[in-house]
C-alpha cells in the first residue's frame, strides 16, 4: 500500500495535549487518524458522536419552535434544560412516561 500524506491545521496546544494522551496510550496521532480514516470506511460514517453542547441544543430548539410560530414558554424550556441533564437511560424513561400520560389522556 502506497502511503499518502494529509496536511491539517489545529491549535498547537491540543496537538500536545493530544499527543501527550496518546503516547502515554502506547500510540500516536497519525496511528489515531489512520484508524479514524479506517473506521469511516468501515461504518461509512463518522465514528463517533458529533452534537451541540446542551446549551445549544435547548437554545436551538426554543429558536426553531419561534421560528414556526410556536415559542416556548420559560417553563417549557427549563424543563427541556432538565431533559438534556439527564442520563440517556433517564430521558428515555421519561419519554416513556410522556408517551403513556398522553395516550392515556387523549
Amino acid at each position: 500500500m502506497a502511503g499518502t500524506y494529509i496536511q491539517i491545521r489545529t491549535d498547537e496546544k491540543d496537538k500536545q495535549e493530544a499527543s501527550k494522551i496518546l503516547k502515554e496510550l502506547g500510540t500516536n496521532l497519525s496511528a489515531v487518524l489512520n484508524m479514524t480514516i479506517k473506521q469511516i470506511i468501515l461504518q461509512r460514517r463518522i465514528p463517533f458522536d458529533v452534537a451541540l453542547p446542551k446549551d445549544e441544543a435547548v437554545s436551538s430548539v426554543a429558536a426553531s419552535m419561534a421560528m414556526e410560530n410556536m415559542a416556548l414558554t420559560q417553563d417549557q424550556i427549563t424543563e427541556l434544560e432538565v431533559f438534556h441533564k439527564m442520563t440517556p437511560q433517564e430521558q428515555e424513561e421519561s419519554i416513556q412516561r410522556l408517551k403513556e400520560q398522553y395516550k392515556t389522556e387523549g
